[in-house]
């Protein structure tokens, strides 16, 4: 990351994501102060992984709360960050009970406090918004809608919805809105 001033921590977002959790460890290697945010400080078992990497990278590693839900809860996080990496989004693809309280309205509003907050955090100059393919395929019937076949960032999801993968439809919804 070579625009990026290496004396600023950095913030990504949902640290124990398995996506989340490599952006760590490259950034901990290259020597950056690295600030995630996991859901609950006090259930260390869920983050031992990323305290593994810090102890053996170049980098430090700092630990924030904050729940996609509440309102400026990435603020504090976020502060002298000049770089945002948002992963923090729920994934599940199975047991899900109310799609729309379980992944649709935490991709929504968590998108939204972040970029909220991202907002009004004056050293802030860049975000990465982590999305997925999902977003722009759904079920095979999306590839009609390319040409050669070939998805392009023109493309969304048209088949996923809250009944039917919701998951891929909440990384649709939280994309557009970012």
């Amino acid at each position: 990351m070579k625009s990026v001033d290496r004396t600023k921590p950095v913030l990504v977002t949902g640290g124990t994501g398995y996506l989340a959790s490599w952006i760590v460890k490259q950034l901990l290697d290259q020597g950056f102060e690295v600030r995630t945010t996991v859901r609950n400080l006090a259930q260390k078992d869920k983050f031992a992984h990323l305290t593994e990497l810090a102890v053996k990278s170049k980098g430090i590693l700092q630990f924030f709360e904050a729940d996609l839900l509440k309102k400026g809860s990435f603020a504090e996080a976020m502060t002298g960050c000049e770089l945002v990496i948002h992963t923090a989004s729920p994934f599940k693809i199975s047991g899900i009970k109310n799609a729309q309280k379980e992944l649709v309205e935490p991709a929504l509003e968590g998108t939204r406090n972040v970029l909220d907050s991202m907002n009004a955090t004056e050293s802030v100059k860049r975000v990465v918004l982590t999305s997925s393919v999902a977003a722009i395929f759904g079920d095979a019937i999306d590839i009609r809608n390319t040409e050669k076949g070939i998805f392009t960032e023109e493309h969304w999801n048209t088949t996923s919805s809250s009944e039917h993968q919701p998951y891929p439809y909440s990384k649709v919804l939280a994309e557009k809105l970012a």
